[in-house]
């Protein structure tokens, strides 16, 4: 299976037909730049109108919980319930953990990371957050502070993805390793199209390349 990630379009769209054929697109949200809902809607028609199945999660430049119900009314939300796609179990977390300049999607780290005591979560193949987790390199800022989220770390740990895929951090891009998942930030999609290629198969470990869209 052929599965395609992008984030962090901002409201570039332009590099989406650029894209190769895939079975399936995963998107890790920031469509706008913090836009309105109805722009919101607009620039999810515009993914959809290439890739009508995508499935997604808002970023926190997105408008709040309002992208959510967006997505989740066409159909193409991810959340804390398991979407399974060809067997292959993915959950999905929007907006971020709260950023030095106010975002609309924000959520605060140590109150979710307490949520989650109070879940049972099962394992799952695919996690895909907006947000990177803390400290396993997709959350590298350029002074080498790591500014990833504590929640999206601990998420992690209780899911047990064999891929990790997230966005945020525009300058971290990168495949690395997570306690056993391969962790990708692809860096801005924006104008010249940076994407992650995972290809899937029960029988061999996912193989994950980044690549650029537009040269």
């Amino acid at each position: 299976m052929k599965i395609l990630f992008i984030t962090d379009l901002h409201g570039h769209f332009d590099a989406l037909a650029k894209l190769p054929a895939a079975d399936l697109l995963l998107v890790g949200g920031d469509f706008t730049n913090f836009g309105s809902p109805e722009e919101f809607q607009a620039a999810m028609r515009l993914v959809e109108a290439c890739f009508p199945n995508f499935l997604s999660v808002a970023g926190n430049l997105d408008p709040g919980e309002e992208a959510d119900h967006i997505l989740a009314g066409a159909g193409h939300l991810l959340g804390m319930a398991v979407h399974t796609v060809n067997g292959i179990r993915i959950m999905g977390v929007s907006g971020s953990h709260v950023c030095p300049r106010p975002t609309p999607y924000e959520w605060d780290d140590e109150v979710r990371c307490a949520e989650l005591d109070s879940l049972a979560l099962p394992r799952i193949d695919i996690l895909v957050t907006h947000a990177p987790p803390h400290g396993f390199g997709a959350d590298v800022i350029p002074n080498g502070m790591h500014v990833g989220s504590q929640y999206i770390k601990r998420l992690a740990e209780i899911t047990s993805p064999v891929v990790h895929l997230c966005g945020h951090i525009h300058e971290a891009s990168g495949v690395f390793a997570e306690n056993g998942a391969v962790l990708v930030n692809p860096g801005v999609f924006g104008k010249e199209g940076h994407y992650a290629l995972i290809e899937w198969s029960a029988e061999v470990l996912p193989q994950v390349t980044l690549r650029q869209a537009i040269q």
